[in-house]
């Protein structure tokens, strides 16, 4: 069909099916692409949370070791 026979509402209906049947993957995507551009399962566990905790430690240990040196 050509574009003489749609008017805008037409068009505005085709762009919302691509937003109702995208699968919930946002982003118009296909199901294959959502599934591609999601979390991974990580099996180390929390690794982010892990690594913050002990770099967060190591940046307080720091701060109490110049802290305890002007002191002295």
């Amino acid at each position: 069909m050509s574009e003489t026979h749609f008017d805008e509402f037409e068009h505005y209906n085709f762009s919302e099916d691509n937003k109702l049947y995208s699968n919930h993957s946002g982003r118009l995507r296909s199901k294959k692409e959502a599934e591609q551009h999601t979390n991974r399962f990580d099996p180390n566990g929390h690794t982010r949370k892990i690594e913050t905790k002990l770099h967060n430690t190591e940046k307080n240990r720091r701060a109490e070791n110049v802290s305890a040196s002007k002191s002295k």
